[in-house]
C-alpha cells in the first residue's frame, strides 16, 4: 500500500508586507502571490517529493475541491508531485477551499492565517466509503495522516483503528480542536508545534496546573517542553505500536520520544537560515518524517531529514512549490 493523506485542499492567496495595518487602516503591501496549499495536500506534496526515488510505495491524497480552476490546479499539483489524487473528489455548487496568508517580511516571514472551508467541509465518510478507499487489510504497513482542517477526522480515525488494525494513525492536530482522553488514545504518531502541545494540555488539566507549567516554561523553555512531550507519549496515545511523539519548537528546534526512546530528545534547529516564508514549514517537516519512518529509518535519523527539508523549504515562499524533493535534502 504506502502512505495516505485525508485532509484539507486550499488555495493559497498570499499577500507580502512589511506590517499588518491597523483597524480601519489602509496599507500598501509589497506584492501579491497564489499558490496550492492546505494542510492537507501540503503534506501530501511534501511526502510525494521527499519519499525516497527507488522506493515503490504509493503516496494518495484523498479529500475534496470544488467544481472551478482552482480545483484543477490543486490535483495538478499534487499530481506533479507524485501524489495519486483517484480519491480527491470534485464538489459541485461549493467552492475551492482558500486561505488567505498574511506575511509579515520585516518580522523574518511570520503568518497569518485564514481560512474559507469550500469542499473540505465535504471530506466527510462513512463505512462503505471507507472501505473502498481502504479496500481490505493487508499484512503490509500503511501509514495514514490526519490534520484537523476537515470536519471529523476522528469518526475516520476510529474506524480504521476498528477496521484496519494493521495501520500506523499519524495526527497532527492543527487547527487544534479539544477531544475526549481515549480519543488522543488512538493516534500512533503525534506530531505538534509548542503551541498545540501546551494546547493538549490545557484541555485535560484544570487552569492551576496549566498556570503553574506556563511559569515553569519561562524558566527553562526547552526543559519544561521536553516534560510535556513525554506526558503526551507515556499517557496519551496508543502505547501498542510506535507511540511516537514529536514536538516541533520553532527557531529553538525539536523534542521527540518514542516507545523505543521514552526520553525525550532534542535537536537543535539549524542556524544561519535566510527565512523567507515559514508558510510551509510544519508539513515539509511532517512529510519527510512520515516518509522516514515508513521506509524503515530510525526516529533520530528521521527528525534530522525533516529538520533539514524544512530548512529549506523556509528560504522560498509559498508552500508545496518551495517544498524540496529527497535528493535536494541529501545534498545538504
Amino acid at each position: 500500500m504506502g502512505i495516505t493523506v485525508i485532509g484539507s485542499l486550499n488555495y493559497d492567496l498570499d499577500t507580502f508586507t512589511d506590517r499588518l495595518p491597523n483597524a480601519g487602516e489602509t496599507f500598501r503591501a509589497n506584492h501579491f502571490e497564489t499558490h496550492a496549499g492546505g494542510k492537507g495536500l501540503n503534506q501530501a506534496a511534501a511526502i510525494g517529493k521527499l519519499k525516497m526515488p527507488s522506493s515503490r510505495y504509493s503516496v494518495r491524497m484523498t479529500g475534496n475541491v470544488g467544481d472551478d480552476t482552482f480545483g484543477k490546479q490543486l490535483k495538478g499539483t499534487l499530481s506533479d508531485c507524485g501524489v495519486d489524487t483517484t480519491h480527491v473528489g470534485t464538489c459541485e455548487g461549493i467552492s475551492t477551499g482558500t486561505a488567505t496568508i498574511l506575511i509579515e517580511e520585516k518580522a523574518g516571514g511570520q503568518n497569518r492565517i485564514l481560512i474559507v472551508e469550500g469542499a473540505n467541509s465535504k471530506t466527510v465518510y462513512d463505512s462503505k466509503q471507507l472501505c473502498e478507499i481502504f479496500p481490505e487489510d493487508k499484512e503490509e504497513e500503511e501509514y495514514v495522516v490526519f490534520q484537523h482542517e476537515i470536519p471529523d477526522p476522528i469518526s475516520i480515525i476510529q474506524w480504521i483503528h476498528e477496521n484496519r488494525p494493521n495501520f500506523q494513525i499519524v495526527y497532527n492536530p492543527s487547527p487544534f480542536k479539544a477531544m475526549a482522553k481515549e480519543n488522543w488514545q488512538l493516534i500512533d504518531v503525534l506530531v505538534v508545534n509548542e503551541i498545540e502541545g501546551l494546547q493538549i494540555v490545557e484541555s485535560i488539566f484544570d487552569d492551576k496546573v496549566v498556570e503553574e507549567i506556563r511559569e515553569r516554561i519561562k524558566d527553562d523553555f526547552v526543559g519544561e517542553y521536553r516534560k510535556i512531550c513525554e506526558l503526551l507519549r507515556n499517557t496519551f496515545i496508543n502505547q501498542k505500536k510506535r507511540s511516537i511523539v514529536v514536538m516541533t519548537l520553532g527557531s529553538r528546534g525539536v523534542l521527540y520520544c518514542s516507545h523505543e526512546c521514552p526520553e525525550a530528545q532534542f535537536l537543535p534547529a539549524i542556524e544561519d537560515i535566510s527565512v523567507v516564508d515559514t508558510t510551509g514549514a510544519g508539513d515539509t517537516f511532517l512529510g519527510g518524517l512520515v516518509t522516514q519512518l515508513y521506509q524503515g529509518e530510525s526516529l533520530s535519523t528521521a527528525i534530522k531529514f525533516s529538520t533539514l527539508a524544512s530548512s529549506l523549504t523556509i528560504q522560498k515562499k509559498g508552500a508545496a512549490e518551495s517544498m524540496p524533493v529527497y535528493k535536494d535534502v541529501q545534498r545538504v
